[in-house]
């Protein structure tokens, strides 16, 4: 059965239980993976080639380096760009893949397979992550045409009055710039949504974030915020959970007729294998709140245990890795299937038209021809009988 949507603001707040699927978090959580891998391998090569010592930054990250752009010098900053996008595709190409298996679950297909919505990531969706890059060539383009033009504006007496004559055609040229990057910027959150809905290829995936940019914007900022919102308090409510998990397990280990203090010093080790970035300082209260400080904190010095005991810690540490990206990973299941709701709204709005209606509508149509296809050869078969 399809699922019934209201086709206003009431479904965004859906995105909280339609992103708590474990398909969709293992699916979100695979593409958060195997990008932060490229992305650290980068990082740590760029940051190497910029000349940080290799020991102070595994001290610090270890698995995860997260450094801003102006840390790096020189040609090491491209090596960073490269992993950034590495990741970003990755996080595009899986988050289509997320949308697919919303899109059939809201055409009433609760066992789409993974493996479809991966196989459908890759080549369709691919068009997800070349819409905003196409956006940005383009802006990229014009802003080269400006480059010429100041060129052209310094040639002596000449130059002035070819400024004079193009001072208005350049100023609305840059506030078409203006609307490119807006246009960027939504395609970052509705690309993977619209791909993942309509198959589009990148020209009509452009033309469909265009058209909601231009004929719904105050529903697309109205419905994007309550997204966020939403976001924010499912996942800080899944979060604590998660924390109290790890809490209980704690509790329970730690005791001194079990591991007791065993266990204690394993987990001291394994809270210090997670990264420690100082930017997360601001907010130390709101995570002590949901319970997973230790996560984000300062990371203590790792205590000197035995060998078998501290190569338990590491592999304990990787896990705690695992249930950031798994935590990351709901809140990235919610982003796409929230955005999966805004899209299919918007666009019956602008375009009075149902993607579900009318996907159901297709697949009736064809049905039919087929029915009309078997029943043509029967009476082939039966006329040369």
């Amino acid at each position: 059965m399809p699922v019934k949507l209201h086709y206003n603001f009431k479904d965004i707040f859906r995105a909280a239980r339609f992103g708590l699927s474990i398909k969709k978090i293992w699916v979100m959580f695979l593409g958060i993976l195997i990008g932060a891998i490229f992305y650290s391998v980068f990082t740590y090569l760029s940051a190497i080639v910029s000349g940080y010592s290799f020991k102070e930054l595994w001290n610090q990250y270890h698995l995860l380096p997260v450094m801003g752009f102006g840390e790096f010098y020189g040609w090491s900053k491209v090596l960073y760009i490269i992993g950034t996008i590495i990741f970003a595709f990755f996080f595009f190409v899986f988050g289509t893949a997320v949308s697919k298996i919303h899109f059939e679950q809201l055409k009433g297909d609760e066992f789409y397979e993974i493996k479809e919505s991966l196989k459908f990531a890759f080549t369709k969706g691919l068009a997800s992550f070349f819409a905003p890059i196409a956006i940005l060539i383009i802006t990229g383009l014009i802003l080269l045409s400006g480059v010429i033009y100041g060129a052209i504006n310094k040639i002596p007496y000449f130059g002035e009055v070819f400024f004079l004559l193009f001072a208005i055609p350049a100023f609305f040229v840059c506030l078409f710039i203006v609307y490119l990057l807006v246009s960027f910027m939504v395609s970052l959150f509705i690309s993977p949504s619209i791909v993942g809905t309509t198959g589009n290829d990148t020209f009509d995936t452009l033309f469909e974030i265009f058209s909601t940019l231009n004929e719904q914007p105050w529903r697309l900022f109205v419905y994007e915020v309550l997204l966020f919102f939403t976001m924010f308090v499912a996942g800080s409510i899944f979060t604590f959970f998660v924390g109290k998990a790890i809490g209980i397990g704690t509790w329970v280990l730690s005791a001194q007729w079990l591991m007791g203090t065993k266990f204690t010093n394993i987990m001291h080790n394994a809270w210090a294998f997670l990264p420690s970035y100082p930017f997360l300082a601001d907010y130390l209260k709101y995570f002590k709140i949901l319970g997973v400080e230790e996560i984000v904190s300062v990371a203590p010095r790792f205590l000197k245990l035995s060998g078998f005991q501290s190569a338990i810690a590491y592999i304990t540490g990787v896990l705690g890795y695992f249930i950031i990206f798994m935590v990351l990973a709901y809140y990235g299941s919610m982003f796409y299937t929230g955005n999966n709701l805004i899209f299919i709204t918007l666009y019956k709005k602008k375009d009075e038209i149902d993607l579900l209606a009318e996907e159901e509508e297709e697949e009736t149509f064809e049905e039919d021809e087929k029915e009309q296809e078997k029943e043509e050869q029967n009476k082939e078969e039966e006329k040369k009988e």
